[in-house]
């Protein structure tokens, strides 16, 4: 009866693991277990070349419909990778498994170059030539972002640079994958102006022969103090010059010929930045001035005094050697420069009419011949005129206007 009851339950038992092994089987095959991965797989990531990217961090989770539901982190195992540094595609796979199952994923990764070259261009030497002119190439570079330079593979498409009007010079690369960049610079092509005729200035004989002469000269104006110095000048005989700009009653212009003063060029806008800006720019202000003088006085005149004098430094600031250039190209073109060998001081420190009138006959004391700066657009100066006028004449000086015969007045360049 015992034995008999210990194989009883002995059945019992095996029965019981069967069962829960069947039953587990059961379970597990119910569960059906996958493996899911934290990025979608088949997708293609596009990377430009020369930019950073970082493969994304790729989990695997263990996942069963009874068991596991919400995932279970697994190992994954990463096949291959992608070269940053070389154009392509490149497929990494990630594979894992677990519970009888096993999944991967895939993504590509592909390598492009879509970024066209970079032209950089020098700043033009000059943005308006003559037809006569030759061109002067300013210089360009180019680089890329993967062939690095391709200045050396630049093609220069050039217009007819003799024909007139508005020019588009095309500079075009591309490398190695295709990409084109194209520049442009544009020139405008003027036909080289003609030099304006000027009527040369008589000359005065006012000045005894081998006496000593003053030369009073006016800057700047016509402006509102010019008639009363016209009036000044009118009562003692004398006659000077008058370096004109723009501004100011202009008729007063035609008043100073009338009245037998020579009336020189001085500018048209006395901006410095302007008319020193360019050999093209100072002459296209001159020849304007000229025409104002023509037409209030019915003639050119090659006479003139550069804005700042020959000597002046602020021409650097805007086109180094231009003074050079401009003194030559007038004399050759029959124009005739002034500068001063007497300065009366009034737009630096002298403020009032006694100190313009004792800058000038300290300044003039000695000298045979003197050219005076003086600007009849400060009234304290044009109030010493009458002083200075009285003290020449009582101490036996000459007074006369500046023709054609004048002894040149010339200060040393500086640019």
């Amino acid at each position: 009866m015992k034995t008999k009851g210990i194989k009883s339950i002995a059945f019992v038992c095996l029965a019981a693991v069967l069962l829960i092994t069947a039953v587990s089987g059961l379970v597990f095959r119910l569960n059906k277990f996958c493996i899911e991965f934290s990025i979608p797989s088949g997708e293609t990531d596009t990377v430009e070349y020369g930019t950073e990217y970082s493969l994304p961090e790729v989990k695997a989770y263990l996942k069963g419909k009874i068991f596991y539901k919400s995932g279970k982190e697994i190992e994954t195992e990463q096949v291959g990778t992608a070269d940053m540094s070389a154009l392509g595609e490149y497929k990494i796979v990630w594979s894992a498994s677990g519970a009888g199952t096993e999944n991967s994923a895939v993504r590509t990764v592909k390598v492009v170059d879509t970024t066209a070259p970079v032209i950089t261009l020098a700043p033009s030497k000059k943005e308006v030539i003559y037809s006569d002119e030759k061109y002067e190439e300013a210089g360009y570079s180019a680089t890329d972002i993967k062939d690095g330079d391709l200045t050396g593979q630049v093609t220069v498409a050039m217009p007819d640079m003799t024909a007139l009007g508005e020019k588009e010079i095309v500079y075009t690369v591309s490398d190695s994958s295709g990409n084109t960049a194209t520049a442009v610079r544009k020139i405008t092509v003027k036909a080289r102006p003609k030099p304006i005729t000027v009527t040369t200035v008589p000359s005065v004989n006012a000045a005894a022969a081998g006496g000593s002469v003053i030369y009073l000269t006016f800057d700047d104006g016509p402006s509102a103090y010019t008639p009363k110095l016209l009036d000044i000048l009118a009562k003692y005989n004398v006659k000077a010059t008058f370096f004109v700009t723009g501004a100011g009653n202009r008729s007063l212009i035609a008043r100073e010929a009338n009245e037998g003063h020579t009336v020189a060029i001085h500018t048209l806008s006395h901006n410095y930045s302007q008319i020193y800006s360019s050999d093209e720019a100072y002459f296209a202000d001159l020849n304007a001035m000229n025409e104002i003088i023509k037409e209030q006085t019915g003639s050119y005149t090659n006479l003139l005094r550069f804005p700042g004098g020959s000597s002046n430094t602020v021409s650097k600031k805007y086109n180094a050697g231009i003074m050079t250039r401009l003194s030559s190209a007038l004399e050759a073109q029959g124009y005739k420069y002034f500068d001063w060998n007497v300065a009366s001081g009034d737009t630096g420190g002298a403020k009032t009419a006694d100190k313009v009138y004792l800058n000038v006959i300290n300044g003039v004391r000695g000298k045979q011949h003197s050219v005076v700066l003086q600007h009849d657009i400060k009234s304290y100066s044009v109030n010493a005129v009458e002083r200075i006028i009285v003290w020449g004449l009582n101490n036996g000086y000459t007074f006369a206007p500046l023709t054609n015969e004048s002894p040149t007045v010339h200060q040393h360049i500086n640019n």
